[in-house]
């Protein structure tokens, strides 16, 4: 192992593992936030709709998302100088075109810390680390779903128009 990684100790039981996924992941948070632009556009091959993503529709059919999306935290619950994306709260075009990015964001983010638990054979066991990879997966592709799912239907309002009319509920972007 590594002597940064713990100066020499090494680092084997799942608890130590699970607090080292911890600290990587919300260091990977903070740093996205120092993301330059040309990461978060949405044009980029990552955050562009896929054909088979139909507008986001794939994932309401196979994840029912729209029925656990508002049950899941967002960060800016408890950091109020984030962009929320819980909610949308204006129908302006540049509030729309933040919101798109900042969905771009969280979607790097999460993939990111999805791809730091693959890290974790370099020092833990087989078991420690699958089970590491598994827990990440496991709570952050619902996050990846829900920003794969919102922004086309976003583009979609903003490419319209529609969010020249005030009073267009949430509601009227679903499917």
């Amino acid at each position: 192992m590594p002597a940064w990684l713990g100066g020499g100790r090494y680092i084997d039981t799942t608890s130590d593992n699970l607090i080292v996924f911890i600290v990587f992941s919300v260091c990977v948070t903070f740093t996205s936030m120092l993301f330059p632009a040309r990461l978060l556009n949405p044009r980029n091959r990552l955050f562009r709709e896929k054909h088979w993503e139909a507008g986001g529709a794939i994932y309401q059919r196979i994840f029912n998302v729209r029925r656990w999306k508002d049950a899941l935290p967002e960060l800016s619950d408890i950091i109020k100088k984030l962009f929320p994306k819980k909610r949308i709260i204006r129908f302006d075009a540049e509030y729309l075109q933040s919101y798109i990015i900042e969905s771009c964001r969280a979607e790097l983010t999460h993939f990111c810390i999805i791809g730091i638990s693959f890290l974790f054979p370099l020092w833990a066991g087989f078991s420690v680390s699958l089970l590491i990879i598994y827990i990440s997966i496991f709570l952050n592709l619902p996050f990846i779903i829900i920003q794969r799912y919102n922004r086309p239907r976003i583009q979609r309002l903003l490419a319209r128009g529609k969010h020249i009319y005030s009073g267009i509920k949430a509601e009227d972007l679903s499917y």
